[in-house]
């Protein structure tokens, strides 16, 4: 071809450029195809957010276990001070049921401990479902208190009901309602009809005093697992509005 000579525009070849508008097949799409890049740190978070999740509900059976556990212990002893209340004769009558001086600390301290524990176990149920920011950071302190105290009044009760108590009372003539009716076990033919009872309830209710601190140390270690859990969030910089909405 002659120099000087110019193509005509039809002899030119089309050129891409930068602004050249997509395709028809790059339309609608995301420049990448790839899956969204996940960090250690991210995957981290998520995972301990579900132990957060497994920490609630968790601390929530145990709150409502110790609360039927403490209804019984109320139920028991209950019926056992209703029946001496009843068959409990005055020191100027002829051949009593019951001695003159019958220790009932060990009933009190019993009866006292299942309603300290139902009013705890409520109060942390209540405190569980109520709307709140920080849900987990409130309810680990939360149940540090009151896990605390209910371990602490079964283990008082059981000291005290089982072993210092009743241990005098059994060298003693009174003796306490346990002592005096699980005496006449086994001798129901000779035994008032309702001192098998008495003693069945008094021991069933000791028995799950003994229950209870079994929860309670459960239930402390739930305590414990939660607050590992938020320490473990914070450093992954999980805020409290997200744990709010997510943890629990």
């Amino acid at each position: 071809m002659p120099l000087g000579v110019t193509k005509s525009s039809a002899d030119r070849k089309p050129q891409m450029t930068s602004n050249t508008s997509p395709t028809f097949s790059t339309l609608g799409r995301s420049p990448s195809i790839g899956p969204p890049a996940y960090t250690t740190d991210d995957l981290l978070a998520a995972r301990y957010q579900k132990f957060s999740k497994w920490v609630h509900l968790m601390r929530v059976a145990i709150a409502a276990i110790t609360f039927i556990a403490s209804i019984a212990i109320i139920a028991c002893v209950g019926a056992s001070l209703r029946a001496y209340a009843i068959s409990r004769l005055e020191p100027e009558w002829i051949l009593p049921l019951w001695p003159l001086n019958v220790d009932l600390r060990p009933s009190h301290a019993i009866l006292g401990c299942g309603i300290a524990v139902a009013l705890l176990s409520l109060a942390y149920l209540a405190v569980a479902f109520v709307p709140m920011r920080q849900r987990l950071h409130n309810t680990n302190l939360v149940s540090t208190v009151l896990s605390s105290l209910c371990l602490c009044a079964a283990l008082f009760t059981i000291i005290f009901a089982s072993v210092v108590t009743n241990n005098l009372a059994y060298n003693t003539y009174s003796g306490t309602l346990n002592s005096w009716t699980c005496r006449w076990y086994g001798f129901d033919s000779v035994a008032p009809s309702n001192f098998t009872k008495i003693c069945n309830d008094g021991m069933a209710a000791l028995d799950l005093v003994i229950v209870l601190v079994l929860i309670e140390v459960l239930a402390v270690g739930a305590t414990a697992w939660g607050w590992w859990v938020e320490m473990r969030l914070k450093k992954r910089g999980v805020d409290g509005a997200k744990s709010e909405v997510e943890l629990v």
